[in-house]
């Protein structure tokens, strides 16, 4: 892994151009539809096979895991060369991969994540491996994995380090990567700089965990960094302040570990040197009640979350595959996708909510903005806008910020 120049702020993301998205809107069953032509299809399944997770560059540049097709595709938002690539706006390009086998393929890509310099970081969960496509280039490297699933321990030397279904991967603005190492039920890191992060002593270019005792389960969720368990992490993000949420698929629920001092996060306190639950906790699946209570406790159900985004106020956005729905929890009160919602309580910002009938049974769907298959990666951009990418469907699509509520 290179040493790594400057980052950029990434507060001038822009949408994707007018040509780069074209569908229309579906109508919502069960209730009125969301205002016209609300919701795009940015690329549909005559492009992709089950994509995985999404992650957008600094100019609005878009890249997608196209995991069926063991391929990253890229959209610019204008024609060029693109890491020595000839691009044309709005179209789709592959930047890596293109096979499933045989030399140069990826192992069905699961996540991808872009640093501000434009690095591309892709999570190889059947590959066991992260690997990295420079920017300025179509070189690819790898930055954690051997190809062996297993587990040999934290240490120098990330590429002699073994992961197990690295699903999920995030680059925060150091140029540190962290990595859901799924199978060994762990959150590792791969740092840029020999530091501290998250009280462990890593050195640049190691791997090393950061979350997670690599006994998988529940009975340790929460509490001291060190001792707490996860179970099956899939996605990780960080947030302005460094962070790091991950969504634990076992669980049903995403955890938060702050990178300073104790405080409330979405509604919860996380003590220093402590991950906490933010969102979920009932422990089971089940039915989701109702939006607008707290994000954390018996009436918050998870059943599958997937992906994780961070809106520009701090918002957190997760995908709940299994209930065909995107989820939020407001840092502050505000007005999301034209509904006023209130901090720390959990809402269905798109797909599906359960509709209960007066005898308390669920006797229908009502779809919130549009209808959904299996959410899985969700990217929020500073103007609002939400993009997702649908694994069922095959479809990555666009509900820009002025959209209503259904």
């Amino acid at each position: 892994m290179r040493v790594r120049r400057p980052t950029l702020a990434l507060a001038g993301l822009a949408l994707l151009s007018a040509a780069a998205v074209t569908g229309t809107g579906e109508a919502a069953q069960g209730a009125a539809g969301p205002p016209p032509a609300a919701v795009h299809t940015v690329l549909g399944p005559g492009v992709l096979d089950g994509p995985g997770g999404i992650a957008r560059g600094a100019d609005g540049t878009l890249f997608v895991a196209d995991t069926g097709h063991c391929r990253v595709l890229v959209v610019p938002t204008r024609s060029g060369v693109l890491d020595g690539l000839h691009v044309r706006a709005g179209h789709a390009s592959t930047l890596a991969g293109g096979s499933c086998t045989g030399s140069g393929a990826l192992g069905r890509p699961s996540a991808v994540a872009v640093d501000g310099q434009g690095d591309v970081f892709i999570a190889e969960a059947t590959a066991q491996r992260v690997q990295e496509v420079r920017a300025g280039s179509r070189t690819v490297v790898t930055v954690a994995g051997t190809g062996t699933a297993g587990f040999n321990g934290d240490g120098p030397n990330a590429t002699a380090r073994e992961l197990d279904e690295p699903t999920g991967v995030a680059v925060n603005t150091a140029g540190d990567v962290f990595i859901a190492d799924t199978a060994n039920c762990r959150v590792r890191v791969v740092p840029a700089e020999t530091t501290t992060l998250f009280g462990q002593n890593v050195r640049a270019g190691g791997l090393f965990t950061v979350a997670g005792t690599g006994v998988c389960g529940s009975s340790g969720q929460g509490g001291p960094l060190g001792t707490a368990q996860l179970w099956n992490p899939v996605a990780v993000t960080l947030d302005t302040a460094g962070d790091l949420l991950v969504a634990d698929s076992g669980d049903q629920s995403v955890l938060l570990a702050p990178s300073g001092g104790s405080g409330t996060f979405y509604g919860s306190v996380v003590g220093a040197g402590d991950i906490g639950v933010v969102v979920g906790g009932a422990g089971g699946y089940g039915p989701y009640v109702v939006d607008g209570l707290p994000a954390n406790g018996p009436t918050a159900e998870l059943n599958d979350p997937r992906g994780l985004s961070l809106g520009p106020t701090g918002a957190l956005f997760v995908t709940d595959g299994f209930m065909h729905v995107i989820r939020v929890v407001p840092a502050t009160n505000e007005t999301l996708l034209g509904r006023a919602l209130r901090s720390g309580d959990l809402y269905t910002v798109a797909g599906a909510l359960p509709v209960a009938s007066t005898a308390g049974t669920n006797d229908g769907t009502k779809w919130v903005g549009t209808q959904m298959g299996t959410p899985v990666g969700v990217v929020v951009t500073p103007t609002g806008a939400l993009y997702y990418s649908d694994a069922a469907q095959s479809t990555v699509r666009v509900i820009p910020a002025a959209a209503g509520p259904s």
